[in-house]
């Protein structure tokens, strides 16, 4: 028994296909989910640089608006002109300050018994219960006259007696010697005294003490 076997069969002649129908729809799947799977990705990552942006212009913002505050924190509020005057002023003032100090300093006499000298001496003499509320003091001759109050009026000749021992007022002659009750506004003094040098009476009791 004998068999052919057909070597020219239809199959050899088929058309070949690359992809299947099958192939090409997985392939698109793959690719919709990696677009989607990238979608999200980009769609976080703009979700955090707009975060980061937002921070930043606030924080800009902080900045800015502090800066202006201290602008105007530190802006003169006076124009060049005003500064100008003002600081002439302090300029003279502190000159006429200097000149005062320097007057009290040597009092156009010694050392020994310029201003300086006799406010010390006045203040070393000073005792408990008896104060001045004002002083005059005149170079040249060392004039020197005074106003004060003591708690009793035994307390006024001890203190003229130490004013006495002190050799910054070596010299100070006083011509008069007033001294009256202290008022109800002026307790808890007893007395008020008043002590003037010829030609030099102490500076006049302020409105109120007259008023009283």
């Amino acid at each position: 028994m004998e068999q052919q076997v057909n070597l020219y069969q239809p199959i050899l002649g088929a058309e070949r296909r690359l992809f299947s129908a099958r192939a090409i729809v997985i392939a698109l799947c793959v690719m919709a989910v990696g677009l989607v799977v990238f979608s999200g990705y980009a769609s976080r990552r703009i979700g955090r640089l707009e975060v980061t942006i937002e921070s930043i212009e606030k924080r800009e913002a902080a900045t800015l608006a502090m800066t202006e505050s201290a602008t105007q924190t530190f802006k003169p509020k006076m124009s060049q002109a005003a500064l100008d005057a003002e600081a002439k002023r302090l300029t003279t003032d502190i000159e006429s300050r200097q000149r005062a100090l320097d007057v009290i300093g040597h009092g156009g006499e010694t050392p020994a018994t310029g201003f300086a000298a006799r406010l010390a001496a006045l203040g070393d003499r000073q005792i408990d219960g008896i104060w001045l509320s004002a002083i005059s003091l005149k170079a040249g001759d060392g004039g020197l006259a005074m106003r004060g109050a003591a708690l009793r009026p035994a307390l006024v000749p001890t203190y003229l007696r130490g004013l006495a021992e002190e050799a910054a007022l070596t010299g100070i002659r006083f011509d008069k010697l007033a001294m009256h009750h202290a008022s109800a506004a002026e307790q808890p003094a007893q007395v008020v005294f008043e002590l003037d040098s010829p030609g030099l009476k102490p500076e006049p009791a302020p409105k109120s003490e007259d008023a009283r």
